[in-house]
């Protein structure tokens, strides 16, 4: 067993009843805050976890569905991606959402457009699908450390995102769980474990 699947694991077993509850639950309520987004805002539900996704790099969930709301009103508006007001998401990350609202309305279509392991994997996760979101927070419990999520460090390349990834499907074989829903268990652990908000 290798040193990550034992750090991911010991998370796991440090996390509360109530925090494995919340993160076996965590893909499905934002599945349903992305379909209330997707009615107030008159667009798919595919469409609005794409929109979601592509936001969500460096922002709790809360600023993530906020963000997304931002992006849709600006594209509707005709607002040039790089000038909505008070929008946090990334500028390239906004671009991609603008691609999602302009493209398909198909899943297929969507990871195209998404095309990043981390953002992908969200998109997947929340549509009800089993990938490994690997997000800094995944990449600090898997390393049983905790480095600044906008460090050097927490940058995560391609092959250390796919051996993280593994870890978390190794681990979740173990508890015979979802990785998604162990990867989601042991962010709300790590939160509170770290007093992360």
């Amino acid at each position: 067993m290798s040193d990550l699947v034992i750090n991911i694991l010991k998370c796991y077993n440090s996390s509360t009843g109530q925090e494995r509850l919340d993160g076996m639950r965590w893909y499905r309520k934002a599945k349903s805050d992305c379909r209330k987004l997707a009615n107030d805002k008159n667009i798919s539900l595919q469409i609005a976890v794409g929109v979601v996704a592509s936001a969500s790099p460096n922002l709790n969930w809360n600023k993530n569905v906020h963000t997304a709301s931002q992006i849709i009103d600006g594209h509707k508006a005709n607002v040039d991606h790089t000038e909505i007001d008070g929008c946090m998401a990334y500028k390239d990350n906004r671009l991609k959402a603008y691609k999602v609202l302009d493209g398909v309305n198909r899943h297929k279509a969507i990871l195209k457009t998404l095309n990043g392991p981390k953002i992908s994997a969200f998109f997947d996760n929340i549509m009800g699908g089993d990938s490994v979101t690997v997000d800094g927070h995944a990449r600090n419990i898997a390393y049983s450390e905790r480095v600044q999520l906008k460090s050097d460090k927490a940058n995560i390349g391609v092959v250390e995102y796919r051996t993280i990834a593994q870890a978390y499907r190794d681990a979740s074989a173990i508890l015979n769980i979802k990785a998604c829903n162990l990867q989601a268990i042991t962010w709300v652990a790590w939160r509170r474990m770290h007093g992360i908000k």
